[in-house]
C-alpha cells in the first residue's frame, strides 16, 4: 500500500471523526471558526418526512436571507451519541436540534440565548429550553399527545362520545374502558391501549422528578396510586399488558378494531391514522392533566463567533417565530410537531377533515406539561423503569407496586446526586 503523506493522513483522520459524528448522512458541518462567512451548518435527527421539514425550514431561511447558506446534516441514528462525539472533536454543527428532555446534558456545549416567551402560545414552550434559569436553546416545535377514539365502538356500546375539548377524569376513563371492553383471546376488544405509566402519572397530577430535579418522586402517594390504576386496568383486561403488545404496533390494533381508545397519539401519528377510514375515529384530549409534552429546540455551538454566530441567531429565531418556517413543520399529512406560534396553528388543524378534530393538538399545546430536564435522564429513568417492569405487574413481575416504587424512587434519587 502506498504510504499516506502527512497532509493526506490528517485529512483521513478528520474524515473519520466526521463519519463517527454522523456526517456521512449529509454535508460536513462548516467550521465554526469561519467568522467571515454567512454559512452555517445544522444537525438534526428524524424520519424522512421530519428531515424534509427541517430541510424546508433551512431552504426558507436561505430564501429570506440572500447570501446565507445552511448546510444540513441529517443524522439518522444514534443522534445524541454522535452529537457528543462531534462536540468532543470540535466538529459540531453551528446549530443543533435538541429535545427539552436532553437539554441538561448538552447545555455546557451550547451558547446562552435570549428567548421571548410572549411569542409562543403558552409559557411552558419557552421555559422548556431553560436549564438552571438560563436559555440554552430556542424552541421550534412541540409534541403534545392526544387520544384517538373509535367512534364506531362507542356507538355500538351505547357510550356517549367524550368531549372534544374537555378531558375525562381518570375515573371516568376507567369506567368507559370497562364498558367498551369485550370478547376473548385475539378477538378481544380493549377499551384502552396499553397504558404508559409515566404518561398516566402526569395525567394524575404526579411527576417523575421534583421541580429542581433533586429527587425522584414517582414513589410518592400519587405515583403508587397511578401504578395501581395501570395494574388494575390490565388485570381487568380493560387494556393490554406490555406482554400482549410486545413486538406489535398498537396503531394497527386500533385500525383492526381491537382498541376503542388509543392514548399515545402524537403529531407524528397523524400520517398513519390518515389512512384509517374504518373504524371511524376522532381525537379528544388525554384524560386528566394530559401526558408530558416534548419540546424540541435549536442550540447554537458555544464556539460559534463572528458572522457565523450572527447568522445562527437569525436562523434559530426564524425557525422559532416566523410563520413561513413554522408552516414547514407540516409536510402533506405528516407532522414533525405542532407549530408553537398562533399564526401557524391552523396549518396542522387543516391537514385532515374537521371531524378528525386535529384541533385537539392545539388544546393540548396550550395546557401541556413539560418535564424538568435532567442530566443523564435516559440512563436514570431507564434503570427505574427496568425495575418497575421486572418486579411489578407494570411489566412481567408480581411484587406490590406500593412496596417497590418507593424503593426504586430512592435509588433514582441517589443516582441524581452522583
Amino acid at each position: 500500500m502506498k504510504k499516506l503523506l502527512p497532509a493526506t493522513a490528517t485529512a483521513a483522520a478528520t474524515a473519520a471523526v466526521l463519519l463517527a459524528a454522523g456526517c456521512a448522512t449529509g454535508n460536513a458541518p462548516a467550521s465554526n471558526q469561519n467568522t467571515g462567512s454567512a454559512e452555517i451548518s445544522f444537525s438534526f435527527w428524524g424520519t424522512n418526512s421530519e428531515a424534509a421539514s427541517l430541510k424546508a425550514i433551512a431552504a426558507a431561511f436561505e430564501k429570506a436571507n440572500p447570501g446565507t447558506k445552511v448546510t444540513t446534516n441529517w443524522i439518522q441514528a444514534d443522534y445524541e451519541q454522535k452529537l457528543q462525539t462531534s462536540i468532543a472533536a470540535g466538529t459540531q454543527s453551528t446549530v443543533m436540534e435538541i429535545s427539552n428532555t436532553s437539554l441538561a446534558g448538552f447545555a455546557p456545549s451550547f451558547a446562552e440565548q435570549t428567548v421571548d416567551p410572549g411569542k409562543y402560545v403558552q409559557p411552558n414552550i419557552s421555559s422548556a429550553m431553560q436549564y438552571q434559569g438560563k436559555y440554552y436553546a430556542m424552541p421550534f416545535a412541540a409534541k403534545p399527545k392526544v387520544m384517538a377514539i373509535n367512534t364506531d365502538a362507542f356507538k355500538a356500546a351505547g357510550v356517549p362520545l367524550p368531549s372534544a375539548t374537555t378531558p375525562l377524569t381518570l375515573d371516568e376513563f376507567k369506567a368507559i374502558s370497562a364498558k367498551l371492553s369485550h370478547g376473548d383471546g385475539k378477538a378481544r376488544v380493549y377499551g384502552s391501549s396499553n397504558l404508559w405509566y409515566r404518561g398516566w402519572l402526569t395525567a394524575a397530577g404526579g411527576s417523575y422528578y421534583n421541580a429542581d430535579a433533586t429527587a425522584c418522586t414517582f414513589g410518592d402517594g400519587t405515583g403508587v396510586k397511578t401504578a395501581q390504576y395501570v395494574v388494575d386496568m390490565q388485570k381487568n383486561r380493560y387494556s393490554p399488558t406490555s406482554t400482549d403488545i410486545q413486538g406489535q404496533d398498537q396503531a394497527q390494533w386500533f385500525a383492526a378494531g381491537r382498541l376503542a381508545t388509543f392514548s399515545d397519539f402524537g403529531p407524528w401519528t397523524v400520517a398513519d391514522f390518515a389512512k384509517i377510514s374504518k373504524p371511524d375515529w376522532t381525537l379528544v384530549p388525554v384524560p386528566g392533566k394530559g401526558f408530558p409534552m416534548e419540546v424540541d429546540g435549536l442550540g447554537i455551538a458555544k464556539n460559534a463567533s463572528g458572522k457565523q454566530l450572527e447568522t445562527a441567531k437569525k436562523f434559530v429565531e426564524f425557525a422559532s417565530t416566523q410563520q413561513v418556517a413554522q408552516d414547514q413543520l407540516i409536510q402533506g399529512n405528516t407532522a414533525l410537531g405542532v407549530p408553537i406560534i398562533a399564526a401557524s396553528s391552523p396549518t396542522l388543524e387543516k391537514v385532515l377533515p374537521v371531524a378528525r378534530n386535529l384541533a385537539a393538538f392545539t388544546t393540548a399545546l396550550k395546557s401541556g406539561v413539560v418535564d424538568v430536564s435532567v442530566p443523564k435522564e435516559a440512563q436514570i429513568s431507564g434503570d427505574a423503569e427496568k425495575g418497575m417492569t421486572s418486579y411489578t405487574a407494570l411489566g412481567t413481575g408480581k411484587d406490590d407496586v406500593a412496596k417497590v416504587l418507593p424503593q426504586l424512587a430512592e435509588k433514582c434519587t441517589q443516582a441524581l446526586k452522583k
